[in-house]
């Protein structure tokens, strides 16, 4: 059975900020999109690539990223996308010159003890980029051979492990229609299966993330369980029905069974470890918690048991409020945002997407008021202002894709 626990201890309040009371508009959503796009490109310098926000601590004030995280690799990302969407020219020529630096450039920052192949983190998202934009057979064999290496990584969780390099494998499958992609990704699952351990105790299914010499339990969507997860939903289509349904129903025994929950509300701990007394309040982001649960796992099967824990989950993001960490999507409103968004997919309820606009409309606040405290903007899809322009461009067509995760 869930564990019982009072609605307070589902979050923490101090987290978070009373939702502005500004209704949705698609011409401000528009013109913040623009906005964003038009200051973004206005930044960029070939050799300087964008500058580091002071939150996403550089190691000097000089150090410029290059990841699809929170590099010049995922604004150059966002930028294309938002471009084929309507906002701005495309401005593939522009970048032509660094797209092909930025695996080095990545490297000279790159956690070694961790390894290179990461998919946000590392050259996976990287050479995945390069190969969109010239589609060079080069580029693809690099890819293979990335995921191909990344298969065992002991890390096993989404940003350093194979589960985030899986979905390199996914879009390459995709967009090539080779089957060598399909199957480097059957293979990587059945190997991410087999890793999987059973806690007898409580009969649950779990992932031991070896990160950095310290093994852990992870469950929320960055490092854990959730994020492990989400490659198997996104890329069903290309693996047997039985195997997705194997990891499906693992993933509803383990989730249910460590759900906090109180008043039809869930949340979940980030990390799972009986043997240590829990002394903080779990987080509500899309990293640790209930919103990157809904996020990874919208599309899994129409049940009873499903519904109940996705929208619980998402009730819990919506009553928590907007994140006083900011805008962004992996720790900030945008990211919780889209996980009403998802539910708006899931269920066609109406006002999960009204839930979803005013997120939005907070979102813009935010980012104009901490351009307004730094004097600049923050360069970054997954922490800065690009990544909330893809959630605004999504909330004006009711549409959720994760971007770089769901769509590339």
């Amino acid at each position: 059975m869930p564990l019982q626990t009072e609605l307070c201890a589902l979050f923490d309040p101090a987290r978070h900020e009373p939702l502005t009371q500004v209704s949705w508009s698609d011409a401000a959503a528009g013109t913040a999109i623009q906005h964003i796009v038009d200051d973004a490109m206005q930044a960029f310098s070939p050799d300087g690539l964008w500058p580091t926000h002071e939150l996403d601590e550089p190691p000097t004030p000089d150090a410029r990223y290059s990841m699809l995280y929170l590099g010049a690799g995922g604004v150059i990302w966002a930028l294309r996308r938002l471009a084929q969407l309507g906002f701005g020219r495309d401005p593939a020529g522009r970048f032509d010159a660094t797209v092909p630096t930025l695996v080095q450039r990545n490297r000279e920052f790159g956690d070694a003890q961790l390894g290179a192949s990461s998919y946000l983190l590392g050259d996976a998202g990287l050479l995945l980029l390069e190969w969109q934009m010239f589609h060079e057979p080069a580029i693809a064999e690099r890819i293979f051979t990335v995921v191909q290496d990344n298969l065992h990584h002991p890390t096993r969780e989404m940003l350093w492990g194979s589960p985030g390099t899986l979905l390199a494998a996914i879009h390459m499958a995709e967009s090539t229609g080779d089957p060598r992609w399909a199957q480097l990704f059957e293979r990587g699952a059945r190997i991410l299966l087999d890793e999987m351990v059973l806690d007898e105790s409580l009969g649950i299914w779990l992932w031991h993330q070896d990160l950095a010499g310290k093994t852990r339990c992870y469950l929320g969507a960055a490092h854990g369980f959730v994020g492990n997860i989400h490659p198997m939903l996104r890329g069903a289509a290309l693996l047997p029905e039985p195997l997705v349904q194997i990891f499906t129903e693992r993933a509803l025994q383990t989730l249910s069974a460590l759900a906090l929950h109180a008043d039809g509300l869930l949340n979940w701990h980030p990390v799972h470890d009986p043997a240590a007394p829990v002394s903080k309040l779990p987080l509500v982001q899309d990293c640790h918690g209930a919103p990157g649960t809904v996020s990874r796992l919208a599309t899994a099967p129409r049940s009873e048991q499903w519904d109940g824990l996705l929208n619980g989950a998402g009730e819990l993001v919506w009553r928590a409020g907007p994140l006083t960490k900011g805008a962004g999507l992996c720790h900030g409103t945008a990211g919780n945002g889209l996980a009403l968004l998802k539910l708006w997919t899931r269920t066609g309820d109406p006002r999960w997407l009204a839930r979803a606009q005013a997120f939005a409309m907070h979102a813009i606040e935010q980012v104009e008021r901490e351009r307004q405290v730094r004097g600049h903007g923050r360069y970054s899809l997954w922490t800065g202002d690009i990544g909330v322009a893809l959630y605004l461009w999504s909330c004006l067509r009711g549409e959720s894709s994760i971007p770089t995760l769901d769509v590339f």
